[in-house]
């Protein structure tokens, strides 16, 4: 089981086709931190299937749509 198990479970649940998150509330949701690059890289967030954490919204049927490194946001939607 993947650290990101609890984001992809908890996307599946939500009644919405949209999310914006705080990394502090993701970080929450999984109970862990997200790692460095998270913070540093777009490229972290970017849909490409391999990494688990891009693999958690992906396989739960979501895309990531707006990263804000600045102040820590992301937005997803429902694919």
């Amino acid at each position: 089981m993947s650290k990101y198990t609890p984001f992809r479970e908890w996307l599946k649940r939500q009644p919405v086709n949209e999310a914006l998150l705080t990394f502090a509330q993701l970080e929450e949701i999984i109970g862990d931190k997200l790692p460095p690059s998270a913070r540093k890289w777009f490229n972290s967030w970017d849909n490409t299937p391999g990494s688990p954490m891009e693999d958690s919204w992906l396989d739960a049927g979501w895309r990531t749509v707006m990263v804000d490194m600045e102040n820590e946001t992301v937005r997803l939607k429902r694919t």
